[in-house]
């Protein structure tokens, strides 16, 4: 039955519908067939009368026929009680019921159903199989049907009995029986079967040649034909619906950029300050409590009790106690007097080594400052003095506070990794269900499918994007100085590239949490590592660099920081 519809290749020979081989992207074709399959696979997040209307535009009906066909589905299969109720709650005989209305919802001129009464009681099946001979006899559809109950097959005007994916015999089932001399046609399958001894023998009565060809006019012509801007819409409607009605993942997508959003905000801080230092003071003199104090001035430092030995400040440094310890010689303040050169020791912590070049700095900073107090106070201010100075200004972020250059930074990781990961969860979740064969046997296009995908989560990054830009400006006091216009269009630019990736990776697997994983992994690694978060992409080098220059994250990057920080529009980033 898949090879019938497109889904599989045929293992050997080919299959003719209409005259013509079957082919798996042609959509005229799949516009005249129906299919069913043998498990349920509609959507469970849509109601009964939502599957009829999404399957209604996905074949493209014209629009004023779906409500009243629609309707006349709900009447004729008796739904018209449940069409509020989703699919999981009805039972086995209204489920196929309703998978039957959708495969007859765009008047196919042909049937294929695969073993359509499967878990069926007996009295659903018998009305099952009312409607359809109604279907073939008063409407002349085509039904194509596989069954092992062989009551069901005793009512279909042509069987094949098949055994093992060969066909053992083809025929009207009374000739069948009348054939081999058995009184019902199980007993001339068991015959066959018997005949065959493992070797299938086909006796195939001859087709006509002529073959019906209406049913055309309906296909969609010219450019509809690739891409049909309704088929798309009904895909976003029903992905919308199903997010609106899945908690979890609209949890995941508003309060988890949320959380994110203040665990990086305050966890990634580049500011140093509050370094906890003590000094071992082997000269307890003025002077050496003077160079003390200068530290214990400075906002960068806070002073913990004094070291008593070389011991206590290895204790001290391993427990995490001090960063940095400063050790002051015997007759440090003898030697200044004098004018004699003097050494202190500043020991420093260089477990974490960006923070130990920070605080060196800081200790040199500190010491220089003392020093020219010191010049100063004994007359030499001038001689320090000299003819050229340096005046530092900081254009942008003044106060280098680290919130104001990495919330703008985490903006977009976080427009990156969560909607890659609900767009890739979409697609692969459909998978798992089985509910994506509702896009194989319909006419929708890989085109129409994935963008009607990806539309709902371009929608909720955008609603996600004014989110964090809000709490970037209010919570976390980062003033936005440039064009809102101009970060908004480059952050819908954005999502819809990250939606892609999420999409592409969506199609190498085929479970949610390999989905979830990988697109974890393959997008928040490299936004990390090449795109400038921490090293300028000019600095990088061969395949670091490539990377860097074509990923998405590098250029809005460097337009939220444009727009947060130095008040740039479009103009200045174009």
């Amino acid at each position: 039955m898949k090879m019938m519809t497109g889904l599989l290749p045929p293992s050997e020979g080919e299959v003719r519908l209409f005259g013509a081989q079957v082919n798996p992207h042609d959509l005229a074709t799949r516009r005249r067939v129906g299919y069913m399959s043998q498990g349920f696979s509609l959507y469970a997040e849509l109601t009964v009368e939502q599957n009829l209307t999404l399957h209604a535009r996905l074949f493209a009906m014209p629009e004023p026929e779906i409500t009243p066909r629609v309707e006349e589905m709900l009447s004729r299969f008796d739904l018209a009680e449940v069409r509020g109720k989703l699919p999981e709650r009805l039972p086995p005989g209204l489920r196929q019921r309703l998978s039957l209305a959708v495969a007859l919802i765009h008047r196919p001129e042909m049937l294929i159903l695969d073993e359509p009464t499967s878990g069926v009681d007996p009295v659903a099946r018998d009305k099952f199989w009312r409607i359809l001979i109604e279907l073939s006899r008063n409407e002349g559809v085509t039904i194509f049907i596989s069954t092992h109950f062989m009551n069901e097959a005793e009512r279909c005007d042509r069987v094949s009995l098949m055994h093992e994916g060969k066909v053992l015999a083809t025929g009207a089932p009374a000739a069948l029986a009348k054939e081999v001399g058995a009184a019902t046609l199980e007993d001339a399958f068991i015959h066959h079967l018997e005949a065959a001894d493992g070797h299938a023998v086909a006796r195939d009565a001859p087709l006509s040649a002529e073959v019906v060809l209406q049913g055309r006019g309906r296909a969609s012509r010219g450019w509809r034909r690739w891409f049909d801007p309704r088929r798309m819409t009904s895909h976003a409607r029903r992905e919308a619906l199903e997010l609106w009605r899945d908690p979890v993942r609209m949890t995941l997508a508003i309060l988890g950029s949320a959380i994110l959003m203040f665990v990086m905000g305050y966890g990634i801080n580049l500011d140093v300050e509050d370094v906890t230092f003590a000094v071992l003071d082997h000269d307890q003199t003025a002077i050496s409590r003077d160079y003390t104090t200068n530290l214990q001035g400075s906002r960068y430092f806070i002073e913990r009790p004094p070291l008593e030995s070389y011991t206590d400040m290895d204790r001290r440094m391993c427990a995490g106690e001090i960063s940095l310890a400063l050790e002051i010689p015997p007759g440090f303040g003898r030697d200044i007097a004098r004018g004699r050169p003097v050494a202190i020791g500043a020991w420093i912590d260089g477990a974490m080594p960006t923070l130990a070049g920070t605080v060196q700095a800081y200790v040199q900073g500190m010491h220089l400052h003392w020093l020219e107090l010191r010049a100063r106070d004994a007359g030499y201010g001038d001689a320090l003095a000299g003819p050229v100075t340096i005046e530092t200004r900081f254009r942008y972020n003044a106060d280098l506070r680290s919130l104001d250059a990495m919330v703008p930074a985490v903006i977009p990781l976080l427009l990156l990794l969560i909607p890659a990961m609900l767009s890739s969860l979409s697609v692969v979740r459909e998978k798992e269900l089985g509910s994506i064969i509702n896009f194989y046997v319909t006419p929708t296009t890989r085109l129409e499918f994935l963008m009607g995908k990806q539309i709902p989560y371009v929608v909720l990054s955008m609603a996600s994007f004014l989110m964090l830009t809000a709490l970037a400006v209010t919570v976390f006091g980062v003033p936005l100085t440039g064009s809102f216009a101009t970060l908004a269009a480059g952050a819908l630019l954005y999502v819809s590239a990250a939606t892609a990736i999420g999409l592409v990776f969506s199609a190498f697997t085929r479970s949610q949490p390999a989905a979830l994983f990988g697109t974890a992994v393959l997008t928040i690694l490299p936004a990390i590592s090449f795109t400038g978060l921490i090293d300028p992409v000019s600095a990088l080098q061969g395949f670091g660099r490539v990377i860097g220059e074509v990923y998405p994250t590098s250029h809005f990057l460097t337009i939220a920081r444009g727009t947060f920080a130095k008040a740039l529009g479009y103009d200045d980033l174009r």
